[in-house]
């Protein structure tokens, strides 16, 4: 049928113009007169069946164009068949046609060598469903690079490099889900692939010369299995959302803990800067997992926005309200009688409950053997990146005598996860724990346990069955779950949150100026080099009618009247979050990004299926809600030049825009005077942390690096001054301290600053202020600043300087 209508189409229609209409075009070319007598006369019936025809032959040219395109497009890109369906009516008709006899052709071509001879069915099945046999490749693999540049490799960027064709990602995970990597690790998700995992390609087909049939068997591609685990095979839970990392299913208290305590880690690392030091090697490492249950959280907080609905993006299922009660009463039923889990789930949803039992206790206690930790998470050292909470022993019994030491007032949450009792002393021990009704310790156990709850947790994390009792109020709920790496990167988030204090090295002063900040950095550094960040503030002579503050809360601002640039009407609550994102990621670049860098940043954890579309779609909600906001007659903010987007300065101005130009002129001048004037700019633009309030892992590198370049101008021009000017240079360092509220060394340098001006009374307020800043994460000052507080408050004490 398909083939019957594209013949008729094509040689139909114009026979049956010429057979029944005719020529619908004159013999001649007609004049002045001929014309104005047609167009005056009646119209005619056969003049309105020329102009049908007229167009019927337009029509029909048009149609066998689009043919011929379609044609030649199927034919250069066999892979990716779907771009000859992009178009417009026509080039669908076309499409659907050619589509329908080639599927045709080659289905009944098949169909009839499967009723053939042996050799004849191995040669087409060779040639059909082996197509990386028809050439004598070997099967193609890509390699996952290192990162570089802090640029990490993705499916995404596999595609764009072998594929040519970002969109085509799914079509790499959907080849190579399940497949096992070096080390034996299982892909289970798009975006957590590793340096050195090997990628299967799809095949592309190219021109060959037919290759006689062959002999073998058609190959079978074996199914990728996964090694034995204890722990359940990722699943999909009921619902509109899948997670990003499979098998995680927690509760929306689990991920407003990581939230607060991904944010008390970042102070912990801030804290440990040395002003005026340089350092930027020194990034806080941030599990994808993290990042994942944050913005979980955030949207359970605030609910998506309309700018977040035309995305196809995923988010991270949280648990519903009941399963999360479900949670509670499990965790009471382990602190009252003691929880056995059993079952191919058993052991995500041990890890699940004990991570919600560990980050809801204030001081933690979890002791555990050394073989049970082991197969929990999944590591051949019990005592790898395991928080200083977590306490490894030989055995139950070991375990059950260390918290026997421990009394209830030492550590009034202990946790203990172990096998359940093989031994009748340790079953008699355990149980005699919970005679006396003490319900000061958490106990998890795999495997049944009698005396107290025994949950069935299947596959699926279901709990389906339970011992008669109290616990049978859980059947039928879900069970929160967390995979071995998940659960090993929350320890590392929970060490660095409330872990040891990496204290402050011996500070190196300087006997000229007695401050503990850094001295100042190496002079051959400042070496002039090329900087395109200046331009744009180069290229502002007059007033841009928007004005935007990334600085603190991010703010946008519209002038009305450019010749009166002091008024301006704030527009800030007109952009929801993501259009807020767009706008800060091109205004912290101000030379522009491209495409790929847009996506690979905004949408790094929720990939699209089509990233393009989804920016486009983006830029059009940008545009149309500043113009609806403002006036449509400030022009476009965002302009592509190059292949790259910016912000245009004529219409936008970005605070950080002076701020990163007078960082330029810092580094590369090499005269002492300018290189002064620079910092005291940088500290004069610094207008606290750069975009407050959004969340994004692209952004905390970068806000990072931007306070510490404000710290060390405050330290180069304390350094300066000190000796000269004291008094500004107090003051100076006061305004560093709200850059850095915890930082240790600058409270010291400021209590010194004021036993050198005779203002002992201030130094105790100092103290005061930074032991009620470091309480907020969890610290208290150490024994060296207190110890100087107490002699620098006494008059006539000295200020001992150490020698460099």
């Amino acid at each position: 049928m398909a083939l019957a209508l594209l013949s008729g189409l094509c040689a139909g229609l114009p026979w049956a113009l010429v057979r029944f209409i005719g020529w619908p075009f004159p013999d001649h070319l007609p004049t002045m007169a001929e014309l104005g007598e047609v167009l005056t006369a009646r119209l005619s019936t056969s003049l309105l069946l020329d102009v049908l025809a007229c167009g019927a032959w337009l029509l029909w040219g048009a149609f066998l164009v689009e043919l011929a395109r379609c044609g030649r497009d199927l034919v250069l890109t066999a892979g990716r068949p779907d771009s000859a369906w992009r178009g417009g009516p026509l080039r669908r008709v076309a499409a659907v046609l050619i589509t329908t006899v080639v599927v045709s052709f080659v289905s009944r071509t098949a169909l009839a060598a499967s009723g053939g001879s042996n050799a004849v069915q191995t040669g087409m099945s060779s040639s059909v469903t082996a197509p990386l046999a028809v050439d004598g490749r070997s099967e193609d693999v890509e390699l996952v690079r290192p990162p570089r540049g802090g640029v990490h490799d993705s499916l995404y960027r596999i595609a764009q490099r072998r594929l040519g064709d970002t969109n085509r990602w799914p079509e790499l995970w959907r080849l190579n889900v399940g497949s096992i990597q070096p080390g034996g690790r299982t892909l289970t998700s798009p975006r957590l692939i590793h340096p050195g995992d090997r990628i299967r390609l799809p095949p592309t087909p190219r021109p060959v010369a037919p290759e006689p049939p062959q002999r073998q068997p058609p190959s079978v591609k074996p199914m990728a299995t996964s090694p034995p685990s204890s722990s359940p095979p990722p699943t999909v839970a009921p619902g509109p959302s899948w997670s990003w990392e499979p098998g995680v299913y927690v509760g929306l208290g689990l991920a407003g803990v990581v939230s607060a305590m991904l944010l008390i880690a970042r102070r912990r690392h801030r804290a440990a800067y040395r002003p005026g030091s340089g350092r930027r090697d020194d990034v806080l490492p941030v599990a994808p997992v993290v990042y994942q249950l944050q913005l979980a959280h955030q949207y359970a907080q605030t609910g998506p926005e309309e700018a977040d609905a035309v995305e196809p993006e995923t988010m991270l299922e949280l648990g519903k309200p009941a399963d999360e009660a479900a949670a509670e009463l499990a965790l009471d039923l382990a602190a009252t009688q003691g929880l056995g889990l059993i079952g191919p789930g058993s052991h995500a949803a041990a890890r699940a409950l004990l991570l919600t039992a560990m980050t809801a206790a204030r001081h933690p206690l979890i002791v555990a053997p050394a073989a049970d930790l082991r197969d929990l998470l999944g590591v051949p050292e019990y005592d790898a990146d395991l928080p200083e909470c977590v306490h490894a022993v030989d055995d139950l019994a070991a375990a059950l005598t260390h918290l026997d030491s421990q009394t209830p007032h030492d550590s009034a949450d202990r946790i203990l996860l172990a096998s359940a009792p093989a031994s009748e002393p340790d079953h008699i021990r355990l149980q005699y724990a919970f005679a006396g009704g003490d319900a000061s310790t958490t106990v998890l156990l795999l495997g049944q346990w009698h005396p107290g709850v025994t949950v069935y947790v299947d596959a699926t994390g279901t709990i389906t069955a339970t011992s008669p009792g109290p616990g049978e109020r859980l059947r039928g709920r879900r069970a929160f779950s967390l995979p071995e790496s998940a659960t090993r990167e929350l320890f590392a988030l929970f060490d660095a949150a409330h872990g040891a204090r990496n204290d402050h090295p011996e500070p190196a002063a300087e006997s000229g100026h007695g401050l503990e900040i850094a001295g100042p950095p190496d002079q051959a550094e400042a070496v002039p080099e090329p900087d395109s960040t200046n331009t744009v503030e180069d290229q502002r002579d007059v007033a841009a009618p928007l004005v935007l503050r990334v600085f603190g809360q991010p703010r946008l601002s519209w002038r009305p009247d450019l010749a009166r640039p002091d008024r301006a009407v704030e527009v800030t609550g007109s952009l929801s979050r993501r259009l807020w994102e767009l706008l800060i990621y091109l205004a912290l670049h101000p030379e522009g990004v491209p495409r790929a860098a847009i996506i690979d940043s905004l949408w790094a954890n929720r990939p699209a299926q089509d990233p393009a579309a989804v920016l486009r779609t983006v830029l059009s909600r940008l545009r149309s809600t500043v113009h609806k906001a403002t006036s449509p007659d400030i022009g476009d903010v965002v302009v592509a030049q190059h292949g790259r987007y910016r912000l245009d300065p004529a219409v936008v101005e970005v605070d950080y825009w002076t701020f990163a130009g007078a960082l330029a002129r810092r580094r590369t001048t090499t005269d002492d005077q300018h290189r002064a004037a620079a910092n005291a700019a940088i500290v004069a633009c610094y207008g606290g942390e750069l975009a407050a309030g959004i969340e994004a892992d692209w952004l905390a590198a970068l806000r990072e690096g931007v306070r510490r370049d404000a710290l060390d101008a405050v330290a180069a021009l304390a350094r300066a001054r000190v000796r000269s000017d004291p008094e500004s240079t107090l003051e100076l360092l006061e305004s560093a301290r709200d850059f850095d509220p915890h930082n240790e060394l600058l409270y010291r340098d400021i209590m010194r600053l004021e036993h050198n001006l005779g203002r002992h009374d201030a130094i105790a307020r100092t103290l005061r202020l930074l032991e009620a800043r470091l309480a907020e994460i969890d610290e208290t000052p150490t024994a060296e600043t207190i110890e100087l507080a107490e002699r620098l408050r006494e008059p006539h004490a000295g200020i001992a300087v150490r020698k460099v």
